[in-house]
């Protein structure tokens, strides 16, 4: 059967914010698990959702691996970017796009499958510690667009789906996971 994987941070593994310690929502709660049951018929759907996950190095490693053994009748769905600017005080989004400009290049030379980049949504800024960081979201979306446009590559902005989050900012709601599931069907059927 052909593979759509879904190559995400914590927000695809389905983290639950009002858990410290790293706990997940219940499966059916996840936008994943909706994803999942809605292209079951055509699709194997591989969650690869990883609490912390940054934009992948090109050595040696999963992602690398992944995009090399995928066939043309494959779907890989990348969700990521928001811990490259989450994760440190001083977020570098040009720095960000820097990495995704390369990871690009990869793709295009060596991924037979469809490839499809989401540009995550974008971080509340519940309060003034968390303005930096909405607009450092806002910079990296639009330089997601630009670059998967450079790169001939398909492109979704969530950013735009005002998908609800939890009380961090960060992580989705269970409003947010079901809205996040609805939208993304509803785009990706023109790609699929």
């Amino acid at each position: 059967m052909k593979e759509l994987i879904l190559f995400g941070d914590s927000n695809t593994y389905g983290y639950d914010p009002r858990d410290f310690f790293g706990g997940r929502y219940p499966t059916e709660v996840r936008w994943t698990t909706h994803i999942k049951e809605a292209l079951k018929d055509n699709y194997e759907v591989i969650e690869e959702g990883m609490n912390g996950r940054m934009l992948p190095e090109l050595g040696y490693g999963y992602f690398t691996t992944t995009i090399q053994n995928l066939t043309k009748e494959d779907v890989f769905v990348m969700i990521l970017g928001t811990n490259d600017i989450l994760l440190t005080n001083h977020p570098d989004v040009e720095a960000t796009l820097q990495k995704l400009d390369s990871i690009l290049d990869y793709v295009n030379q060596n991924c037979l499958a469809r490839f499809i980049l989401i540009a995550p949504p974008y971080i509340s800024a519940s309060d003034s510690e968390m303005e930096l960081y909405h607009d450092c979201s806002l910079q990296l979306n639009a330089g997601y667009m630009k670059l998967a446009k450079e790169h001939n590559i398909n492109v979704i902005d969530a950013g735009k789906w005002n998908i609800e989050m939890g009380y961090d900012g960060v992580h989705f709601s269970i409003d947010g996971h079901k809205k996040f599931a609805e939208s993304l069907l509803e785009v990706i059927s023109g790609i699929l």
